[in-house]
Formats: structure tokens, C-alpha cells, sequence
């Protein structure tokens, strides 16, 4: 948290009031502006949630594009059978995304597993694990690629029984005061140092954590690059240096054999397949990063398993190929076939027209600085035929389906052959040309200003791959411009511009204070309502860290705030591991102090009852994402209680009913709540297998709020309307009968 914050009062915890003492829900002042969105609108409105759907899966594929994933492997869908997603989000998706950097908070099991299974020793491993029993706090130090990350969540994973946690970026190691809470037979994991922390580091300080750690009985592992600044004499007694690495061809090995077994395919060696020894053997004698090594053993793997060829990986790893792109680049005839390229490296696999007017926009700036005088400017329109054109990019052009706000529909789209050609041809323009940076990054930002979702979403990713090598520089002229603009369009080139940065241990630390600096101050500023949207997306945080900052956000009555925040929450309820912290926090908010956080608190309630549905199994329509999630407990036996409302434990379904019945006693928010429930009504209508659980939850909201008569008014009216749910409603109205009469 950024040290110009005031720290956020907690909010008192007292018994939840009746409705005779609960103080009135203050309505928002009406929007006078047109141009202002209405947030009620847009939180009750269920085709919203298929923009919101929308927004990610481009976001993922536009990630998946310039990373070389093809063959379906990005994120797809938000939607998932028989989990919480977004409601007409399309097709399941397969088993998560691919692009997120290690999270900030507990690491999943699996990926700790994975990662202990696949993991080859280096030399000094002994020496490391002996160290980090003895002394409890070790400082990793080796060079960017060595494997630091997988070392460390290998010991800790061994060491630790109960799990590993990755520690927030901007924890201060100079404070050993920090306020971590540190668990028994826990590790914990500083992927980053910065500079400025490393420089000041003392034994001291380090002692100090020493004696919390040890304490405690948890473990601590700190990753220090080669040229990060320390006191080595300082730090001496808990730093040690990264060993080299002990064999290469192992760790393509580990990762060959892992693939195997996770795709179900019997154990093999590489040596059983003599087409691999060549490219194995070249890519092992040059000093790669041990992702690029890992990422070799998975793509022989996918070889085996048919769903790549050994040429595709030939075309990433090889050095020859390497200096086949150099050539094929510098032998592009102009201008405009270079604009062309590096268009199709940003928007790789989207329809030709779309690509082309884009290579034509670049081709016209660089003709622009290589040629300031108007008047001498020439271009040919007829010069290049599309097909010579496709021909000479090494591309290729087919059909694909597009997402477009209409639906979806086929689309002849133009990519590279290569699937790694685009992120080499942005590097490369980025690295050889300097003097096109200040074109390629007008371009870009205007690009982000596209009515397009998915050309200003690829624009902000390819921004962010820029920025890797000078984020500084691509925040203050793209990211922030882009951020002041205060609109929408551009709002989601900056989510994506931050994306891949936000994968980087290094750079987190600076986004992390980027976006508190972004939050300051109370007014609705474009670079505060994309701190908000950042906060729903980016993995630098824990989710007690994220909402602490929501919280104050949601003190507003600006509405891009408010759907902002909404958006926020809506996209973290999607991960289970969250969605009790989130229900929590709206059980705090709705009792805020404060009208505007109440009302705020609110419209995220409203949203999450129209935006989350689960296709369950037997059931004809895809059920309310509240109502299936309350649905669950109310079958089970015992019921945990995971939602902490300050000292209270509540299970989900608890928190769902006092959350609804919140929002149906609120007078502003009355009418729209009540909508929903009849749309549920309806759809139980059609689908019988929902009308018991929903009678049921109607019967606890009824019972939270102290009186069922507003309930059953609704229900009669709306089975007496034309071509009313009479079946349904007749059987929910026994339902409250017999839940009101039980003893």
C-alpha cells in the first residue's frame, strides 16, 4: 500500500438489525449527465455480462496470440459447467488460463505439485535445503532464467506441509514489523527484491525476521537476481548463489515425461524418438532460461501426442531458424510490407481487412517521418496484390469464428504460419530499429482508441510486451494517456497493456504502487476507474489486498466507479478461492457507515444475482449462480463456514440470503432485485429441478427480512400477469407455507 494512503478504519461488526431499526437505504441522486453510464442499468442488464465475457476471452486470446499458442489453448470461455460463470458466456472452457503469473497468496496444490514432479536439482541443492532447515530465511541468488522460482517452490513445497503462500511484491524486508501473519509448517515465497530494498538490506533486519520465522515455524525463501545491488557482507549469513545448473537435458526431460503422464500416454524416453536428438541436442548446448527448456520438453511432448509437428518446435528453438526470421525480415521489399508485418505481429489471427487497415495506418506514419514534407508523399494503391502480400509474410489466410456483439460468425482472418512469428517481430523491430519506436508506439496507442474490442485489447498487449524492456517509458506515453482518456475503449487497452508486465516478479512491485497512486484522491479520474479495473485482473495482489482498495473506490456516486467496482467484484467471484472474501466483504459494505459504499455494495449484490449462472448436470436451463452456490450447502450435511464477517462465520448460503434480502429491502434497488427473482421464477418454471432449492432460499430470505408478504405479493401478481409462471408460483407459495408453519 502506497505510504500517501490513510489506513482503512475497520468496520464495526454488530448483530444484524431488524427491519424496523435498519436505517434507510438513502436513494442515488438520479443521472443528469447523457453521457454517464447508468450503473443500475448495466448491473441488472444480462447482456452485460456477455460484454464482460466477452472482454476476457479477447483479452485471452489476444495473450495466447502474441505467447505463440495456438490449437485452443487459451482461455476460451469464463464459463464452466458446474462452476460460477458469467451468464452467456458460450462453450466450457478446459481447465483455467495459461497466462497468469504466479498469484499473489496461497499457491494452488496442483501447481506445487506440478511443480515438486517436474523439478531437476542443481548442484547445490543440499546445500540449499540444508540452509533453509537450519536458519529458516534464505536469499536465492542467481542469474534471470536459472530456475530461481521453481527451486524455491520446490524447497518450500518439501520442507512446508501445509503450503506455500507467494508473499505480496511491495513487502519490505527492512521492516521485519511487517504485518504478515506467519503460519506453522508454512513457506513463504518473495519472488522480487527491488533495487532500492536490496541496496539497504542489513543482518540485522534479516536477524529480526529470523526470530518471527523461526517462532512461528515457517520458512521463508527470497529470489534475488544476479545484478540486483546487496551488501553481500551485510546479507551474507542468508545469501546463497545459485549453482549451475547440473544438466539441461534433464530438465527437457522432466517436463517430456510429465506431459506424457498428464496427457495418459505410457512413460518414454527422448531417446526413443531419433527425430528429437538433433534439435535437442542444439537447443541444449546454448545457455537457455529454464522456462524456454521446460517449455521444449512439453512442445516434444505435443509432438507425440499429434497435436503439434517437430518442425513447428524446430521453428522456436532452433538457431537456425532464428537466423532464417532475421533474413526474411530484412529481405521485406519496403515500407509497407514491414508495416504489414508488424500489424500481423499485433493482430495476428484477425480478420484481413482489419489487419491490412491497420498496416496501411502504420505504413502511413513512417512515410510521414521519413518524409515530413507533405506534399512529396506517393503511395500506390494498386502496388501489392493480397495474395503476394500473404505470400511473402511466410502467412496464411482462413476461417475462423468471431465473437462480434451480435454473435458469433466466420470471419476470414490472416496469421502467421509460425505461431511465434509475432512476438519475434515485435522484438525485433523493438531491438534493431530505434528509431521506429516513436511510430510503432503512436501507432499502437491509437490503435487503443479502436471501436474494435479486439484490435485496441491486442494494441494494450502489445504495448505491454514493449514495455518489458522499458515499462517506465510505455507508462508515461501510452499507459497513462490512454488511462486519462476516461473511457471505456481505451480503459481495456491499459488492462491489457499491463497484462504481461504484470507476469514479471520484477515489474510487479511497481505496478503494485502505480496502481495506489492511480486510486488517490475521491474524484472519478480515468487513471482511478482503471486502477479499479486492474484490481479485478491482475494477479499482483492478495484478494484481502484487493478488496481493502475496492472498499475505498466504492465510496462514490461517480458512476463508471460504480460499474467499475462491480466488474471488479463480478470477475473475482469467478474464482472460488475468492468468492468467500468477496461475500464477506459485501456482508461489511452493505452495513457500511457510509450511503455511497452501502449503495455501491449493492449494485455489485444486484450484478451478481443477473450476471452468474452454472450449467449443472439434469437440468435443462442454467441455474443463478446465488441460488446454486446457497443450493450446495443446503445439501450437504455439515456445511463449512468459510465467510468471515468480521469475529462471525457464516456458510455461503447464509451469506447469499442476507445479501438478497439486503437487496430486496433497499427501496432504490427494490424494484430491480424483485425482477430478478422473477426471472428465476420463470426459468423454474421451464426448468422443476430448480423449484425446490429456489422455494427454499426464497423461504430463508423472507425469514431474514422478518415478513413474507412483499414475497407472496409479488409471486400472485406475477402468476395472475398473461402466460404467468402459475405452476412454479403455486409450488413456491407451499413451499413458504410449510417452511412459516414448521415448527
Amino acid at each position: 500500500m502506497s505510504d500517501e494512503q490513510p489506513e482503512e478504519q475497520p468496520e464495526p461488526v454488530a448483530e444484524e438489525p431488524t427491519p424496523a431499526t435498519e436505517e434507510k437505504q438513502a436513494d442515488p441522486q438520479p443521472d443528469e449527465d447523457p453521457d454517464e453510464p447508468d450503473a443500475k442499468a448495466s448491473a441488472s442488464d444480462p447482456t452485460q455480462a456477455r460484454k464482460l465475457h466477452q472482454d476476457a476471452r479477447a483479452m485471452e486470446n489476444a495473450l495466447a496470440a502474441l505467447l505463440g499458442e495456438r490449437n485452443g489453448n487459451g482461455i476460451g470461455n469464463v464459463f464452466v459447467a458446474n462452476t460460477i460463470g458469467l451468464v452467456d458466456a458460450g462453450l466450457p472452457r478446459a481447465s483455467g488460463s495459461r497466462h497468469g503469473s504466479l498469484p499473489t497468496g496461497p499457491i494452488p496444490s496442483e501447481a506445487l505439485s506440478r511443480v515438486i514432479g517436474t523439478f531437476v536439482k542443481p548442484a547445490n541443492y543440499d546445500e540449499l535445503r540444508r540452509r533453509l532447515r537450519d536458519q529458516w530465511l534464505v536469499l536465492l541468488r542467481a542469474p534471470t532464467g536459472w530456475g530461481r522460482t521453481a527451486t524455491a517452490l520446490n524447497l518450500l513445497g518439501v520442507e512446508c506441509a501445509l503450503g506455500v503462500d507467494k508473499l505480496s511484491p511491495d513487502t519490505d524486508l527492512r521492516s521485519p514489523s511487517t504485518p504478515i501473519d506467519l503460519s506453522g509448517d508454512h513457506g513463504y515465497l518473495l519472488e522480487a527484491l527491488e533495487y532500492d530494498q536490496a541496496a539497504a538490506l542489513s543482518e540485522f533486519a534479516l536477524d529480526l525476521w529470523r526470530r518471527r520465522l523461526e517462532e512461528s515455524k515457517a520458512r521463508m525463501v527470497v529470489l534475488v537476481t544476479a545484478d540486483t545491488p546487496l551488501r553481500d557482507r551485510e546479507v551474507a549469513a542468508y545469501l546463497v548463489e545459485g549453482a549451475q545448473r547440473a544438466d539441461d537435458q534433464a530438465l527437457v526431460l522432466s517436463h517430456f515425461r510429465s506431459g506424457l503422464r498428464a496427457a495418459g500416454l505410457p512413460p518414454q524416453d527422448l531417446s526413443d524418438f531419433p527425430e528429437f536428438a538433433d534439435l535437442v541436442e542444439e537447443v541444449v548446448s546454448r545457455t537457455l532460461r529454464a522456462h524456454d527448456l521446460a517449455d521444449l520438453g512439453r512442445g516434444l511432448c505435443a509432438v507425440v501426442s499429434g497435436d503439434r509437428t517437430i518442425e513447428d518446435v524446430r521453428l522456436q528453438y532452433a538457431h537456425s531458424a532464428e537466423s532464417a526470421f532475421r533474413e526474411w525480415f530484412e529481405a521485406l521489399p519496403d515500407n509497407e510490407h514491414r508495416a504489414f508485418a508488424i500489424a500481423l505481429g499485433v493482430l495476428d489471427g484477425m480478420p484481413l481487412a482489419t489487419v491490412a487497415e491497420a498496416g496501411t495506418a502504420l505504413a502511413k506514419l513512417i512515410q510521414a517521418a521519413e518524409i515530413p514534407d507533405p506534399h512529396e508523399r506517393t503511395r500506390a494503391v494498386f502496388a501489392i496484390r493480397t495474395r503476394d502480400l500473404v505470400e511473402r509474410m511466410d502467412a496464411e489466410i482462413t476461417s475462423a469464428v468471431e465473437d462480434s456483439e451480435l454473435g458469433s460468425l466466420a470471419a476470414e482472418v490472416v496469421r502467421y504460419r509460425d505461431p511465434h512469428r509475432p512476438r519475434k517481430v515485435l522484438e525485433h523491430v523493438w531491438r534493431e530499429y530505434p528509431e521506429a519506436h516513436g511510430v510503432v508506439r503512436r501507432w499502437l496507442r491509437g490503435l487503443g482508441s479502436s471501436p474494435d474490442r479486439h484490435v485496441r485489447i491486442r494494441a494494450g498487449v502489445a504495448v505491454g510486451l514493449l514495455s518489458l524492456s522499458e515499462f517506465d517509458h510505455a507508462r508515461r506515453h501510452v499507459i497513462e494517456p490512454w488511462a486519462d482518456e476516461n473511457d471505456y475503449w481505451e480503459r481495456q487497452a491499459v488492462i491489457g497493456a499491463l497484462r504481461l508486465p504484470a507476469m514479471e516478479p520484477d515489474l510487479q512491485p511497481l505496478i503494485t504502487r502505480m496502481i495506489d497512486r492511480w486510486l488517490q484522491g475521491r474524484e472519478a479520474t480515468g487513471r482511478r476507474t482503471a486502477a479499479v479495473a486492474a484490481l479485478g485482473t491482475l494477479p499482483i495482489m492478495t484478494t484481502a489486498q484487493v478488496l481493502k482498495r475496492l472498499r475505498r473506490a466504492a465510496d462514490t456516486e461517480e458512476p463508471r466507479m460504480i460499474i467499475s467496482v462491480a466488474d471488479a467484484i463480478t470477475t473475482l467471484t469467478l474464482e472460488d478461492d475468492r468468492l468467500d472474501l468477496v461475500l464477506g466483504a459485501l456482508l461489511l459494505w452493505t452495513r457500511a457507515t457510509r450511503t455511497t459504499v452501502r449503495n455501491t455494495a449493492l449494485m455489485c449484490v444486484l450484478q451478481l444475482t443477473v450476471y452468474l449462472q452454472v450449467s449443472e448436470d439434469g437440468s435443462t436451463d442454467p441455474w443463478p449462480g446465488l441460488l446454486w452456490m446457497a443450493d450446495q450447502d443446503r445439501r450437504a450435511d455439515d456445511p463449512e463456514r468459510p465467510v468471515a464477517v468480521g469475529t462471525r462465520r457464516l456458510t455461503r448460503r447464509e451469506a447469499v440470503v442476507l445479501l438478497i434480502a439486503r437487496a430486496l429491502e433497499a427501496q432504490y434497488f427494490m424494484p430491480d432485485a424483485f425482477k430478478v427473482v422473477q426471472r428465476w421464477v420463470k426459468t423454474a418454471e421451464r426448468d422443476d429441478t430448480q423449484l425446490e432449492p429456489l422455494g427454499a432460499l426464497l423461504a430463508d430470505v423472507v425469514d431474514a427480512i422478518g415478513t413474507s408478504e412483499t414475497m407472496r405479493s409479488h409471486l400472485t401478481d406475477w402468476a395472475q400477469a398473461r402466460r404467468g409462471p402459475t405452476q412454479a408460483v403455486t409450488r413456491l407459495l407451499a413451499v413458504l407455507d410449510r417452511e412459516e408453519n414448521r415448527p
